[in-house]
């Protein structure tokens, strides 16, 4: 008996386990997956400095100044980015710095080049300022021991450069998990060959292992079988050998060829699940084997991407290290009509806009099951369950982000 959606998901979640970690230099971590919370080992930035063009001196100095009656300092060096003053800033003094410069030992606050009158030797301050204005100080970006990042969090272009502003060139991370593809069926060629009569090319290979690096694996092509449980049964059990988890595709109905669950229990796998109440995508199997998880899912292209990305994304993000692994439900509203609702749930493939300020599911018409051309440029999926068709344009629905 089929298996509702959300009961096929949490079975899958709570039987995989995470793999394990490497570490790796910091212009290959972009993406990776961080195995560690991350702490900063220092103050960013580690001294006290300048944020433009402008004067340090001491705030005391300035106690009366106005524009009426300006305080005249002693200009007595020039500090650019990257230098530090050779001498300590005393009384009725200041130093020009450029931006970025450190400030002065004995200086306490900075006022811009334009909010004064200067000549080569001496600048015009025209108010009274506050010890530490204009000030950047020293961790004022990072505090040395600030949670900078939590294990579970992707690495993305700020995490990449906020570790080299402090340093920190190698990051731990989960390995990049390995998925062993399968492809099944007597009807399947590959995809460089020119079909004969009857015969398909094999695009669900390329199009599961690219579904699968936008999520953080690499995928292994272990192979194509027949309608055959020997021969399908080796694929397995290589794949067990070699990855960390396997995915085939066809073979998962319940026609006279459809042997995949078959060659699964006979390569010692248990079935929790065959099949899930779902549209596109019921056709599946889902098998356990001591830590090991196989996904058998249909050869209809667009059935097996929509159950990869609706069911089993969850699992194989909690596999690959995700600290939120689960679907982020959010609140779309249907760009189109849609005739395909009706009894059980149906994933409704799309592409997620931003329409003045709300969200929206602009699904395309043709939601076939054999119609991956549909699936291109979608990036969500609206939920319809138990909904009388059709269901017009703008009514809200719960979906996700793929």
């Amino acid at each position: 008996m089929a298996s509702d959606h959300k009961d096929a998901i949490r079975i899958l979640v709570d039987s995989v386990s995470t793999v394990g970690p490497e570490e790796v230099d910091i212009g290959r971590a972009h993406g990776r997956i961080l195995h560690e919370d991350i702490r900063s080992v220092e103050n960013v930035p580690s001294f006290d400095r300048s944020p433009y063009d402008g004067y340090a001196f001491r705030a005391e100095d300035t106690k009366g100044a106005s524009d009426d009656k300006p305080v005249i300092l002693n200009v007595v060096g020039n500090i650019r980015a990257g230098q530090v003053a050779c001498r300590e800033l005393t009384k009725g003094c200041a130093i020009r710095l450029m931006t970025g410069a450190p400030l002065p030992e004995g200086a306490d606050a900075i006022c811009k080049y334009e909010d004064t009158d200067y000549t080569d030797t001496t600048v015009a301050i025209k108010r009274e300022y506050s010890s530490g204005e204009n000030v950047i100080r020293a961790g004022e970006d990072i505090k040395e021991g600030s949670l900078l990042a939590k294990k579970g969090d992707i690495v993305d272009a700020g995490l990449t450069g906020t570790f080299a502003s402090l340093g920190m060139l190698k990051l731990p991370v989960y390995r990049r998990p390995v998925a062993g593809i399968i492809s099944t069926g007597d009807e399947v060629v590959d995809a460089d060959c020119s079909p004969g009569a009857g015969k398909i090319r094999n695009s669900n290979r390329y199009t599961i292992a690219a579904a699968l690096d936008g999520i953080g694996y690499d995928a292994v092509y272990l192979g194509r079988a027949g309608d055959d449980v020997k021969e399908i049964k080796e694929l397995i059990l290589r794949g067990e050998e070699e990855c960390d988890i396997i995915i085939s595709t066809g073979g998962v109905s319940v026609g006279d060829y459809d042997l995949v669950p078959a060659a699964m229990e006979s390569a010692g796998f248990k079935i929790p699940v065959r099949g899930v109440r779902m549209k596109p995508g019921m056709a599946c199997a889902y098998g356990l084997k001591e830590g090991m998880v196989m996904l058998a899912l249909s050869g209809n292209p667009a059935s097996s991407l929509t159950n990869l990305q609706c069911i089993c994304y969850p699992a194989l993000r909690k596999l690959a290290g995700y600290r939120e692994y689960e679907h982020k439900i959010i609140k779309m509203k249907l760009k189109n009509e849609c005739r395909k609702a009706g009894k059980g749930t149906r994933f409704l493939r799309g592409k997620f806009e931003i329409i003045d300020g709300e969200a929206y599911l602009a699904a395309p018409g043709e939601q076939g099951n054999v119609v991956i051309s549909s699936a291109i440029g979608c990036n969500a999926y609206g939920i319809l369950t138990d909904v009388k068709a059709p269901v017009i344009s703008g009514t809200y629905v719960d979906g996700f982000l793929a």
